[in-house]
């Protein structure tokens, strides 16, 4: 396709329309891309014949990142809610953090004739990249509410979450919970950091303070060498291997978990609850947003309209903060 986008001198989306609406195309656009396509020797695959007869085809996923638990997770659950609806899928990776990486993604997605584009768990800045460079209908999952008209969302409601942890955190006797956010553009990492303030203010906390990391055990074990100089009631991470890699800052410091400070993440890996202590931590249950996000594309693709859906996430509660912990270790 990209190559008769380009002797033919129109775009991927114009191909793509006079592929599948030819009538919406103006005669001379659509001749020279019919003389491009006899050129090349472009065939359609078998996608682009059953999204024409209106049986299921595939749809695409681009992924900014594939290294983390909860894109990957997401990930994962498109790919068997799909199949379970009769759907195949395409999966592109994004190759850096450019508007050309974007094309280079969208592409390749193109090359398969996807009838719709999941962006799973994205960066803000990657959404209207690809508005700008497709025009095929969008879903947005991990995005609570579009800027762009027209394109759907399903997240889980992070302020829920994050409201459930702080004060399950204040129950537990913390006045003070230091925040380590994830990474600043990412929808999570901001809805995260935002309940994480608005909640001091709600229960009248002191205000804690905020360090930031990149989702990475790294990131958390830096973080935790700088909190350890100035110890907060108890520490609320933005997922859980920063929680992870805090806690290994603190041991090396003498610093007791939940004794000395409570500690908590959110995504509940498998691995939280395995830890000493225990991890603390917010579930959410990636197998339903799959699920929802693929029914979400079955809706738009039979012409219904774009909307938002949000999931409710579920409190975790171990042994990282509780003063149950505490009792049992005395």
């Amino acid at each position: 396709m990209i190559d008769v986008a380009r002797m033919a001198g129109v775009s991927h989306q114009t191909v793509s329309r006079v592929l599948n609406n030819p009538e919406k195309v103006r005669e001379k656009t659509r001749r020279a891309v019919e003389d491009a396509i006899a050129k090349t020797g472009y065939r359609r695959n078998e996608n682009a014949r059953v999204l024409k007869s209106g049986v299921p085809s595939t749809l695409g996923i681009l992924v900014p990142s594939a290294s983390q638990y909860g894109p990957t997770e997401i990930l994962w659950s498109i790919e068997r809610a799909a199949a379970d609806a009769g759907y195949s899928t395409k999966l592109s990776l994004l190759s850096g953090r450019s508007e050309s990486a974007v094309n280079e993604a969208i592409d390749r997605l193109l090359a398969n004739d996807v009838a719709l584009i999941f962006i799973c768990a994205a960066e803000s800045w990657v959404e209207p990249a690809v508005r700008v460079s497709v025009d095929l209908p969008i879903i947005d999952i991990g995005c609570t509410e579009s800027s762009i008209p027209g394109v759907s969302t399903v997240d889980i409601d992070q302020p829920e979450g994050v409201r459930a942890m702080m004060r399950h955190l204040r129950d537990e006797g913390a006045t003070r919970i230091d925040h380590i956010a994830g990474p600043e553009g990412w929808y999570s990492a901001d809805a995260r950091l935002t309940g994480w303030r608005e909640a001091q203010a709600d229960f009248a906390l002191i205000a804690g303070h905020l360090y930031r990391g990149d989702w990475s055990e790294e990131s958390g074990y830096r973080a935790g060498n700088l909190i350890a100089q100035d110890l907060p009631s108890a520490v609320f991470a933005g997922n859980d291997q920063m929680a992870l890699g805090l806690i290994r800052a603190l041991h090396e410091h003498g610093i007791r978990v939940p004794e000395d400070v409570r500690v908590a993440g959110y995504d509940n890996i498998a691995v939280g609850e395995y830890t000493i202590p225990s991890l603390t931590t917010v579930d959410q249950d990636f197998e339903e947003l799959g699920r929802i996000a693929v029914r979400q594309a079955v809706a738009v693709l039979n012409g219904e309209g774009s909307h938002s859906v949000l999931t409710h996430p579920r409190l975790v509660i171990r042994e990282s903060s509780t003063r149950r912990a505490v009792d049992a270790g005395e």
